[in-house]
């Protein structure tokens, strides 16, 4: 039982994690996205890492920015572009009104000066203009693949917890979501199990343990697919880029939640594609 536990989460990460960088070498999908595809194409830039070369300018803006606790926005865009031009404007009148939360930089998106960070996250292979928004701990938590306006930008920010989540998936980690907080019950009994599910041999180490409270967190749970704050703790068991394994509310144990992860992966089989299990 335990090898094949153990085997079948290898399996499962080793196909996401190809799925992963197929989904991100055909870039960014186009058009309006429910929240949770939103999600999991913000999950699936996973960064490259490009043979050792200086910062750039803008890598090192963004480097600046995190050590301030400051987002970044960054826009890759094509001169000749009118959309492109147009979201560069728009970054240009956002930038004075958020620059205590933000840092904004415009990159060409063919420029040589920039060539690490255009590798990096592929966007030679991506619609343009193209828009990230990095968290302060590195975790790209939005992407928008065509010009958008100021209001738009503003709702790019997330909670710290999502930001968490977000970055854990994007290092390719199973992450146990512990939804608790002070009026939800069986706390003590879920977070334990949660607790012990993470810490569990089989799991080789791929796993984390997120808590946090429902009811600060809305952007979370519609990501997650919880319409209101659940009354009981929950667990969340997310793999990469964003795949939902299992909500389980209430009291639970480790071997509950190992139970549904193994029943969740033997399921999935080889049908794992760039969007999850089945796709």
């Amino acid at each position: 039982m335990k090898r094949r536990m153990h085997g079948l989460v290898w399996l499962a990460m080793g196909m996401l994690s190809l799925a992963l960088l197929a989904g991100c070498r055909r870039g960014p999908a186009t058009g309006q996205k429910t929240p949770g595809a939103r999600a999991a194409i913000s999950a699936s830039v996973q960064p490259e890492v490009p043979a050792a070369a200086p910062p750039s300018a803008t890598e090192q803006a963004i480097a600046q920015a995190a050590k301030g606790g400051k987002y970044a926005f960054v826009l890759f865009y094509r001169p000749d572009d009118p959309a492109g031009r147009q979201m560069k404007a728009t970054f240009g009148r956002v930038e004075p009104r958020l620059r205590a939360r933000a840092v904004f930089c415009s990159v060409d998106a063919f420029s040589a000066d920039e060539a690490p960070l255009i590798q990096r996250y592929r966007v030679s292979q991506a619609p343009l203009p193209l828009t990230l928004v990095m968290a302060p701990n590195g975790a790209v938590v939005r992407t928008f693949t065509k010009a958008v306006d100021e209001q738009t930008l503003r709702t790019a920010f997330v909670s710290a917890k999502t930001a968490e989540t977000v970055k854990s998936l994007q290092d390719r980690k199973l992450v146990a979501l512990c939804l608790q907080g002070p009026r939800t019950k069986h706390n003590a009994e879920s977070r334990q199990a949660a607790g012990q599910f993470v810490a569990n041999p089989q799991l080789a180490g791929q796993a984390v343990l997120i808590t946090a409270d429902p009811r600060q967190e809305p952007d979370l749970l519609k990501r997650c697919g919880i319409a209101s704050a659940p009354r009981e703790s929950t667990v969340v068991l997310l793999l990469p880029p964003w795949q939902l394994v299992a909500k389980v509310a209430g009291t639970t144990t480790k071997d509950d939640l190992l139970a549904k992860l193994q029943a969740a992966l033997a399921s999935c089989g080889s049908g794992c594609g760039p969007s999850g299990c089945g796709n």
